[in-house]
């Protein structure tokens, strides 16, 4: 990698809302050229720039961190072909970023880029990164950011779409164990959250199926005539749509 490639991509990273003007500026420049670089030039090849974002996904410096998620994102809307060349590198960078120990600005802008790249790949490929991303994007459904909520249920019912067979019964398990969040956040307090909400619930209608075989009530039946008696109450039109596709 030569010396002006270094130039351009490697400027300080910062998170905008809280830097002065004159740095959110040099930050704007640092997009403005990777979105150069992407779309025009074709010397350079992405694997260079995807190392330097790698770099930043791991440095001490939050700031850094979060910025390189956001590069991830600007590569899979300006470059999806390559970024579907290169799926595991990103997906991998995405799912460390999505575990940040420290700074939620990072964990947000993960599943932002996450959300925007699997619909780039339609989830296909993913392997036991579907388990990771799984997993801590439900521990954020309840999250009292109202952000990361509103992200999280956009995730996670992009994820309901793309389990396929591999991950059927592990996916099952987990909108079962995230009901009632999906029941509470129907009527979140924030409206945006509440309407992600309420999509998230319908594409994970499927993984809600009641299993007819038994002829006594169990826990789980319990459960669910609780379910009945919610939606009733509160979203009539959702039980409707699960009466008419069978699933209740």
């Amino acid at each position: 990698m030569d010396q002006r490639q270094r130039r351009i991509l490697g400027q300080p990273l910062s998170i905008p809302t809280s830097q002065p003007k004159q740095k959110r500026t040099s930050l704007i420049s640092f997009f403005s050229k990777v979105s150069w670089k992407l779309r025009f030039q074709k010397r350079e090849p992405l694997k260079n720039v995807l190392f330097i974002l790698a770099e930043r996904a791991r440095d001490p410096n939050a700031n850094k961190r979060h910025m390189a998620m956001r590069g991830l994102g600007t590569m899979a809307r300006e470059a999806p072909d390559k970024v579907r060349k290169h799926k595991k590198i990103v997906l991998d960078l995405l799912v460390y970023g999505l575990y940040d120990p420290v700074s939620l600005e990072v964990i947000h802008e993960s599943m932002k880029t996450l959300t925007v790249v699997l619909g780039k790949i339609q989830g296909k490929g993913l392997g036991s990164f579907f388990i990771d991303i799984t997993l801590q994007t439900r521990t954020l459904l309840d999250d009292e950011n109202d952000s990361l909520r509103y992200s999280a249920f956009v995730l996670f019912g992009q994820l309901a779409a793309f389990a396929g067979r591999k991950w059927k019964k592990f996916f099952t398990g987990q909108v079962k164990q995230t009901r009632d969040s999906l029941l509470i956040h129907l009527q979140d307090r924030n409206p945006q959250v509440a309407k992600a909400c309420k999509t998230t619930f319908r594409a994970c209608s499927p993984y809600l199926k009641l299993r007819k075989e038994y002829s006594f009530q169990s826990e789980e039946d319990q459960r669910n005539t609780k379910l009945y008696r919610q939606l009733s109450h509160y979203h009539p039109e959702i039980l409707q749509f699960f009466y008419a596709n069978k699933i209740l």
